[in-house]
Protein backbone atom coordinates (compact mmCIF):
# COMPACT_ATOMS: atom_id res chain seq x y z
CA UNK A 1 0.00 0.00 0.00
CA UNK A 2 1.35 3.92 -0.97
CA UNK A 3 0.60 5.81 2.11
CA UNK A 4 0.97 10.37 1.54
CA UNK A 5 0.60 12.63 4.47
CA UNK A 6 0.10 16.06 4.02
CA UNK A 7 -0.16 19.15 6.83
CA UNK A 8 -2.07 22.10 5.45
CA UNK A 9 -0.10 25.74 6.05
CA UNK A 10 -2.16 28.44 8.26
CA UNK A 11 -4.75 29.48 8.71
CA UNK A 12 -6.45 26.23 7.41
CA UNK A 13 -4.23 24.22 9.54
CA UNK A 14 -6.11 25.93 12.73
CA UNK A 15 -9.23 23.30 11.36
CA UNK A 16 -7.43 20.65 9.44
CA UNK A 17 -4.74 18.73 11.22
CA UNK A 18 -4.17 16.20 8.12
CA UNK A 19 -4.60 15.16 4.81
CA UNK A 20 -3.78 11.33 4.23
CA UNK A 21 -4.21 9.68 0.63
CA UNK A 22 -3.65 6.28 -0.01
CA UNK A 23 -4.26 3.73 -2.78
CA UNK A 24 -3.22 -0.49 -3.51
CA UNK A 25 -4.73 -1.59 0.35
CA UNK A 26 -4.48 -5.53 0.42
CA UNK A 27 -5.73 -6.13 3.57
CA UNK A 28 -6.21 -9.99 4.43
CA UNK A 29 -9.54 -9.55 6.33
CA UNK A 30 -12.99 -8.51 5.39
CA UNK A 31 -14.00 -6.32 8.02
CA UNK A 32 -11.75 -3.35 10.81
CA UNK A 33 -13.40 -1.90 14.09
CA UNK A 34 -12.21 1.89 14.03
CA UNK A 35 -12.52 2.95 17.37
CA UNK A 36 -13.47 6.55 18.62
CA UNK A 37 -10.87 9.24 17.84
CA UNK A 38 -12.97 12.48 18.82
CA UNK A 39 -12.60 14.05 15.24
CA UNK A 40 -14.47 14.84 12.64
CA UNK A 41 -13.11 13.81 9.25
CA UNK A 42 -14.27 13.73 5.10
CA UNK A 43 -13.64 10.83 3.49
CA UNK A 44 -13.29 10.71 -0.32
CA UNK A 45 -13.55 7.13 -1.95
CA UNK A 46 -11.56 7.25 -5.09
CA UNK A 47 -12.41 4.26 -6.54
CA UNK A 48 -15.69 2.41 -7.49
CA UNK A 49 -16.71 -0.05 -5.19
CA UNK A 50 -19.42 1.01 -2.49
CA UNK A 51 -18.23 0.19 0.98
CA UNK A 52 -20.09 -0.45 3.88
CA UNK A 53 -20.91 0.00 7.53
CA UNK A 54 -22.34 -3.50 9.42
CA UNK A 55 -23.86 -3.92 13.01
CA UNK A 56 -21.01 -4.28 15.15
CA UNK A 57 -22.05 -7.76 15.99
CA UNK A 58 -24.25 -9.76 13.44
CA UNK A 59 -22.36 -7.74 10.45
CA UNK A 60 -25.20 -7.43 8.26
CA UNK A 61 -25.08 -4.21 6.49
CA UNK A 62 -26.66 -0.90 8.04
CA UNK A 63 -25.31 1.64 5.57
CA UNK A 64 -23.73 2.08 1.95
CA UNK A 65 -20.74 4.87 1.14
CA UNK A 66 -20.10 6.30 -2.22
CA UNK A 67 -17.51 8.63 -3.23
CA UNK A 68 -17.35 10.93 -0.17
CA UNK A 69 -18.96 10.86 3.26
CA UNK A 70 -18.69 12.70 6.51
CA UNK A 71 -17.90 10.42 9.62
CA UNK A 72 -18.97 12.25 13.02
CA UNK A 73 -17.68 11.67 16.84
CA UNK A 74 -18.27 8.63 17.89
CA UNK A 75 -18.55 7.35 21.37
CA UNK A 76 -18.96 4.03 20.73
CA UNK A 77 -16.67 1.43 17.39
CA UNK A 78 -18.00 1.36 14.24
CA UNK A 79 -17.27 -1.57 12.01
CA UNK A 80 -16.63 -0.72 8.46
CA UNK A 81 -15.10 -3.37 5.52
CA UNK A 82 -12.26 -3.50 4.06
CA UNK A 83 -11.97 -3.61 0.67
CA UNK A 84 -8.60 -4.79 -1.34
CA UNK A 85 -7.79 -2.59 -4.10
CA UNK A 86 -9.05 0.95 -2.17
CA UNK A 87 -7.98 4.60 -2.54
CA UNK A 88 -9.02 7.38 -0.60
CA UNK A 89 -8.41 10.93 0.56
CA UNK A 90 -9.14 11.36 3.82
CA UNK A 91 -9.50 14.85 5.62
CA UNK A 92 -8.96 14.73 9.37
CA UNK A 93 -10.06 18.05 11.02
CA UNK A 94 -8.86 19.33 14.52
CA UNK A 95 -10.59 18.30 17.42
CA UNK A 96 -13.62 21.03 17.66
CA UNK A 97 -12.55 22.78 14.57
CA UNK A 98 -15.24 21.41 11.92
CA UNK A 99 -17.55 23.78 12.28
CA UNK A 100 -16.52 26.50 10.05
CA UNK A 101 -15.74 24.34 6.77
CA UNK A 102 -18.61 21.58 7.24
CA UNK A 103 -20.99 24.86 8.30
CA UNK A 104 -23.33 22.31 9.91
CA UNK A 105 -23.82 21.64 13.60
CA UNK A 106 -21.76 18.93 14.35
CA UNK A 107 -24.15 17.50 16.82
CA UNK A 108 -25.92 16.31 13.56
CA UNK A 109 -23.21 13.84 13.16
CA UNK A 110 -23.17 12.57 16.61
CA UNK A 111 -22.57 8.54 15.75
CA UNK A 112 -23.35 8.99 12.19
CA UNK A 113 -21.59 8.53 8.78
CA UNK A 114 -23.50 11.66 6.63
CA UNK A 115 -23.48 11.35 2.14
CA UNK A 116 -21.30 14.66 2.08
CA UNK A 117 -23.23 15.85 -0.99
CA UNK A 118 -26.17 16.14 1.35
CA UNK A 119 -24.56 19.62 2.53
CA UNK A 120 -21.32 19.76 0.14
CA UNK A 121 -22.45 19.56 -3.21
CA UNK A 122 -21.80 20.95 -6.10
CA UNK A 123 -18.58 21.15 -4.59
CA UNK A 124 -17.78 18.05 -3.70
CA UNK A 125 -18.48 16.17 -6.75
CA UNK A 126 -15.98 18.34 -8.50
CA UNK A 127 -13.50 17.47 -6.20
CA UNK A 128 -14.10 13.75 -6.30
CA UNK A 129 -13.77 14.18 -10.23
CA UNK A 130 -10.42 16.14 -9.71
CA UNK A 131 -8.77 13.75 -6.97
CA UNK A 132 -9.29 10.53 -9.37
CA UNK A 133 -7.97 12.36 -12.32
CA UNK A 134 -5.61 13.84 -10.50
CA UNK A 135 -1.80 12.47 -11.63
CA UNK A 136 -0.09 12.43 -8.57
CA UNK A 137 -0.86 12.54 -4.79
CA UNK A 138 0.51 15.92 -4.88
CA UNK A 139 -2.01 16.93 -7.11
CA UNK A 140 -4.56 15.35 -5.10
CA UNK A 141 -3.06 17.37 -2.12
CA UNK A 142 -3.56 20.55 -3.43
CA UNK A 143 -7.06 20.35 -5.06
CA UNK A 144 -7.83 19.12 -1.78
CA UNK A 145 -6.43 22.24 0.45
CA UNK A 146 -7.80 24.45 -2.67
CA UNK A 147 -11.37 23.28 -1.81
CA UNK A 148 -10.99 23.51 2.18
CA UNK A 149 -9.55 26.70 1.56
CA UNK A 150 -12.58 27.96 -0.42
CA UNK A 151 -15.00 26.38 2.64
CA UNK A 152 -13.10 28.83 4.93
CA UNK A 153 -13.44 31.98 3.33
CA UNK A 154 -17.28 31.83 3.57
CA UNK A 155 -17.25 30.37 7.01
CA UNK A 156 -17.95 31.62 10.37
CA UNK A 157 -15.35 30.93 13.34
CA UNK A 158 -15.60 28.30 16.39
CA UNK A 159 -16.82 29.74 19.72
CA UNK A 160 -14.27 31.26 22.05
CA UNK A 161 -15.00 29.05 24.58
CA UNK A 162 -14.97 26.01 22.51
CA UNK A 163 -11.85 26.81 21.52
CA UNK A 164 -10.36 27.13 25.49
CA UNK A 165 -11.96 23.88 26.66
CA UNK A 166 -10.95 21.94 23.72
CA UNK A 167 -7.69 22.51 24.16
CA UNK A 168 -7.88 22.78 27.55
CA UNK A 169 -9.35 19.21 27.42
CA UNK A 170 -7.03 17.30 25.13
CA UNK A 171 -3.67 18.79 26.71
CA UNK A 172 -4.39 17.28 29.86
CA UNK A 173 -7.59 14.66 29.74
CA UNK A 174 -6.44 12.92 33.01
CA UNK A 175 -7.14 16.05 35.06
CA UNK A 176 -9.45 18.39 33.49
CA UNK A 177 -12.76 18.45 34.51
CA UNK A 178 -16.14 19.99 33.11
CA UNK A 179 -17.08 22.17 35.61
CA UNK A 180 -13.69 24.09 36.02
CA UNK A 181 -13.91 24.74 32.57
CA UNK A 182 -17.33 26.27 32.92
CA UNK A 183 -15.67 28.25 35.84
CA UNK A 184 -12.82 29.46 33.84
CA UNK A 185 -15.27 30.69 30.84
CA UNK A 186 -18.15 32.03 32.40
CA UNK A 187 -20.48 30.15 31.15
CA UNK A 188 -23.02 27.74 32.47
CA UNK A 189 -22.67 24.15 32.07
CA UNK A 190 -25.99 24.17 30.39
CA UNK A 191 -24.75 26.90 27.70
CA UNK A 192 -21.60 24.72 27.27
CA UNK A 193 -23.24 21.84 26.54
CA UNK A 194 -25.10 23.76 23.68
CA UNK A 195 -21.66 25.30 22.38
CA UNK A 196 -20.12 21.50 22.38
CA UNK A 197 -23.10 19.64 20.43
CA UNK A 198 -23.26 23.34 17.84
CA UNK A 199 -19.11 22.83 17.57
CA UNK A 200 -17.66 19.69 19.07
CA UNK A 201 -20.56 17.00 18.50
CA UNK A 202 -20.88 15.26 21.85
CA UNK A 203 -21.03 16.34 25.18
CA UNK A 204 -17.67 17.88 27.10
CA UNK A 205 -18.41 15.26 29.42
CA UNK A 206 -18.50 12.52 26.45
CA UNK A 207 -15.08 14.63 24.59
CA UNK A 208 -13.38 14.09 27.92
CA UNK A 209 -14.17 10.31 28.06
CA UNK A 210 -12.90 9.81 24.08
CA UNK A 211 -10.11 12.13 24.75
CA UNK A 212 -9.24 10.22 27.66
CA UNK A 213 -9.65 6.87 26.11
CA UNK A 214 -7.40 8.24 22.91
CA UNK A 215 -4.55 9.20 25.40
CA UNK A 216 -4.47 5.59 26.94
CA UNK A 217 -4.83 4.34 23.01
CA UNK A 218 -1.99 6.44 22.12
CA UNK A 219 -0.04 5.24 25.45
CA UNK A 220 -0.73 1.62 25.01
CA UNK A 221 1.18 2.32 21.36
CA UNK A 222 4.07 3.89 22.43
CA UNK A 223 5.54 1.65 25.28
CA UNK A 224 7.76 -1.46 25.00
CA UNK A 225 5.55 -3.19 27.79
CA UNK A 226 2.87 -1.48 29.48
CA UNK A 227 2.37 -1.19 33.09
CA UNK A 228 -1.08 -1.11 32.87
CA UNK A 229 -0.81 0.37 36.98
CA UNK A 230 0.87 3.37 35.71
CA UNK A 231 -0.99 4.02 32.59
CA UNK A 232 -4.33 3.71 34.75
CA UNK A 233 -2.75 6.71 36.71
CA UNK A 234 -1.54 8.41 33.92
CA UNK A 235 -4.66 8.24 32.26
CA UNK A 236 -6.62 9.93 35.19
CA UNK A 237 -9.07 6.36 35.42
CA UNK A 238 -10.26 5.91 38.96
CA UNK A 239 -8.98 2.69 39.22
CA UNK A 240 -8.30 -0.72 36.93
CA UNK A 241 -11.84 -1.34 36.72
CA UNK A 242 -12.83 1.98 35.58
CA UNK A 243 -10.25 1.76 32.72
CA UNK A 244 -11.39 -1.43 31.80
CA UNK A 245 -15.10 -0.88 31.65
CA UNK A 246 -14.48 2.47 29.72
CA UNK A 247 -12.05 0.91 27.29
CA UNK A 248 -14.45 -1.79 26.73
CA UNK A 249 -17.16 0.20 25.82
CA UNK A 250 -15.13 2.61 23.18
CA UNK A 251 -13.59 -0.82 21.59
CA UNK A 252 -15.42 -3.89 22.39
CA UNK A 253 -12.68 -5.70 23.79
CA UNK A 254 -10.91 -5.83 26.87
CA UNK A 255 -7.45 -4.12 27.08
CA UNK A 256 -5.40 -7.59 26.56
CA UNK A 257 -7.01 -8.72 23.93
CA UNK A 258 -6.35 -5.03 22.47
CA UNK A 259 -2.97 -5.46 22.57
CA UNK A 260 -3.25 -9.16 20.93
CA UNK A 261 -5.62 -8.04 17.77
CA UNK A 262 -4.06 -4.15 17.27
CA UNK A 263 -2.99 -3.64 13.21
CA UNK A 264 -0.72 -0.60 12.39
CA UNK A 265 -3.22 1.66 12.67
CA UNK A 266 -3.66 2.05 16.78
CA UNK A 267 -7.14 2.94 15.89
CA UNK A 268 -8.21 0.27 13.67
CA UNK A 269 -9.08 -3.06 14.51
CA UNK A 270 -8.72 -5.74 12.15
CA UNK A 271 -11.77 -8.05 12.24
CA UNK A 272 -11.49 -11.74 10.17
Amino acid sequence: MIVKFCRPQPPLSQYVELLTWYAGYEPDYAHERILPQGVVELVIDLTDPPKYIYDNDSLIVTQTCRQAWIAGLRHEFITISALPGSSMMVVRFREGMAYPLLQIPIGLLKNQVLPADLTLNPDISLLHEQLVNAPTPEDKFAYTIAFLNRRLSKSIDVHPAVRYAVEKIVDNPAQITVDAIARKTGWSHKHLVALFDKFVGVSPKEFVCITRFQKAITAIGEAATVDWSQLVYECGYYDQAHFIKDFKRFSGVSPAVYLDERGDDLNYLPKR
